[in-house]
């Protein structure tokens, strides 16, 4: 019997606490999916949410975004989360 570890819905509010506060229940909760204990899931438009705060709070003196096209790529996918 293979396993197949429990699934759990996250939102981007959820998703930034744990990036943030490494002794929140979120931040737990990355640190299982990335280990492969859990399957962490969410919809894609929390990934815009957090895709719009990258944006918009990195930013060079000229109001330019620092983080852009392929990094944003990077994050998405180094984050352990399925955005479906």
């Amino acid at each position: 019997m293979a396993y197949h570890p429990q699934i759990y819905s996250i939102s981007a509010p959820q998703i930034v606490k744990g990036l943030f506060d490494r002794q929140s229940l979120e931040s737990s909760l990355l640190q299982k999916a990335a280990c492969g204990k859990i399957r962490l899931v969410s919809k894609p438009e929390e990934w815009n949410k957090i895709l719009w705060l990258l944006v918009n709070s990195f930013k060079d003196s000229d109001g330019k975004s620092l983080i852009l096209g392929s990094k944003l790529g990077e994050i998405k996918k180094s984050l352990p989360i399925e955005f479906r």
